[in-house]
């Protein structure tokens, strides 16, 4: 039975659907035009096959329109939980796009970065209807859309803090034009491109909103369009990440594990990975990818998250080096992507998304405990509802690390010893094998049901 997605409703040109755990596209006759001129362009077989655009194929032809059979990703992660290169690498590949389509007469009518996935840390466009013929002296209509998901977002990101991209959660249209403005700093107003595309687009979008005609009737001719997007294109080619210190990013480099330590756990964890030959693994606190790497040299796809901006950044530039299939996302467990948008269903949460065979969290759970002071019991609910099997390493509470922590609160925590958590993981998993690792008093918990 086909189940229509409930996030594709806003297209008349089509819309996504199910069918036996394959996923399909449904051509409208309001796109049936658009999408035979997409196709015998040669533009859609260029997009394709340069990767940069989810592969499909025209299955069938019904009353409606063409139907396309849909190569599905691994998984779906959204603007709010990228990096600041995730987000600038999608907004280039949105402008890519956008000139490849007016090579062939047609043009991007939606710039939404909820239109980009990952697959190997490389974007890739995912809607195959956005495409329109292009008129002559029409301005570039989603040029106000990709300004407020993709430029207004980099800004900020590069000029007050990187965790200003969780804006786009508490919005998923996008950043409005005019907080935008106001939020970055008055030195912008200085610099010609975010003069142009943020403070003066903002002042003018506020003009047009309440002048009677609702809109502006000025005239763009192409030449001009391709000159504004190369434009835009080389500005956000010249945005650096900037650099900006935080608490976990460089955990690795200060850690109460001795050389023989560490290298043991490495280990241990590939013996783990390379017995379970996951098909997806997910790596929660993933941090800079030590694990993350050795988890994707066995597992088809690693979903690396950690909540920390600079660790995910460096995950993403990690994944773009290698040849496996890392998806990197940013990701506070003690406040995970929910279910947003038009009646909760048009962005799913964090974990109706991230399914896995298995699940490592490796120097987490005793953070979960403390920090979040989470119970014992939703440590083991949280592994419990994403895998099936799992690697979880118990960090003492005589550890330099936990000690940390607990900052002189060692009596609300009685129950942090590796009996008690193990007991409660066996309540759900139905073998618990206990793995110490030499000189550190840390242990790893290989759980399976």
């Amino acid at each position: 039975m086909d189940a229509k997605l409930t996030s594709s409703f806003r297209d008349p040109a089509g819309y996504v659907f199910e069918r036996n755990g394959e996923l399909y596209r449904q051509i409208l006759p309001a796109g049936k035009a658009a999408f035979e001129h997409f196709q015998q362009s040669g533009i859609a077989e260029r997009l394709v096959s340069q990767g940069k655009m989810a592969a499909f194929t025209v299955e069938a032809e019904n009353e409606l329109g063409p139907v396309l059979h849909i190569s599905r990703l691994p998984l779906i992660s959204y603007p709010y939980e990228w990096s600041f290169s995730q987000l600038k690498d999608a907004a280039l590949l949105t402008i890519e796009l956008t000139q490849e389509a007016l090579s062939c007469g047609m043009v991007l009518k939606d710039a939404s970065a909820f239109n980009v996935a990952f697959h190997k840390c490389r974007p890739v466009f995912l809607d195959h209807t956005s495409f329109e013929m292009y008129q002559e002296g029409t301005p570039w209509r989603a040029y106000r859309q990709f300004t407020m998901q993709f430029i207004i977002p980099l800004m900020l990101m590069q000029k007050v803090d990187l965790r200003c991209l969780g804006l786009l959660r508490e919005d998923i249209g996008g950043i409005p034009l005019e907080l935008g403005s106001r939020l970055l700093p008055w030195y912008t107003w200085l610099q010609p491109n975010s003069l142009l595309h943020i403070h003066l687009h903002a002042k003018f979008d506020r003009k047009y909103s309440s002048d009677k005609k609702g809109q502006s009737t000025s005239q763009l001719p192409k030449n001009r369009l391709l000159a504004l997007l190369e434009s835009i294109y080389g500005w956000i080619s010249s945005l650096k990440v900037p650099k900006q210190v935080t608490e976990w990013a460089q955990y690795y480099s200060d850690n109460s594990y001795s050389d023989d330590s560490f290298s043991f756990k490495k280990q241990a964890v590939k013996d783990f990975c390379s017995r379970e030959k996951a098909k997806c693994c997910i790596d929660l606190g993933a941090n800079c990818g030590v694990f993350t790497q050795i988890a994707a040299e066995y597992a088809d796809s690693v979903i690396a998250a950690d909540y920390d901006v600079c660790a995910v950044e460096a995950l993403y530039q990690l994944g773009k080096t290698q040849a496996a299939d890392i998806q990197p996302m940013l990701l506070d467990l003690n406040n995970p992507s929910p279910d947003l948008g038009v009646l909760g269903k048009e962005r799913d949460s964090f974990f109706k998304r991230a399914k896995a065979d298995c699940v490592l969290g490796l120097a987490l759970i005793h953070h979960l405990r403390i920090t979040g002071n989470w119970s014992i019991a939703q440590i083991v609910s949280l592994f419990d509802m994403l895998a099936p099997k799992a690697l979880v390493e118990f960090v003492p509470s005589d550890d330099v690390q936990t000690q940390r922590l607990m900052r002189g609160r060692e009596e609300i925590y009685q129950d942090w010893t590796l009996d008690n958590l193990r007991n409660a993981f066996m309540e759900k998993y139905s073998s618990c094998e206990i793995i110490n690792i030499p000189q550190s008093g840390r242990v790893l918990l290989a759980l399976a049901r």
